[in-house]
């Protein structure tokens, strides 16, 4: 059985430093301003953890 199967839940710490399963009692507890990630799509997760810069649009014209 997989943690995700137990109710852990994948989260990213504040500034993308870090991330691991932890178990709902302890996200809610002790890390309350990391970000679950468990369902997220791999599109998104990419997204959220590289995002584009913001230069990038100004040389795109």
């Amino acid at each position: 059985m997989s943690l995700r199967d137990q109710g852990f839940k994948f989260c990213i710490s504040p500034y993308n430093k870090q991330g691991q399963w932890l178990h709902p009692t302890v996200f809610k507890v002790m890390h309350p301003d990391w970000t679950d990630v468990t369902e997220w799509p791999t599109e998104q997760l990419v997204a959220y953890l590289m995002p584009v810069p913001e230069q990038q649009e100004l040389f795109a014209a």
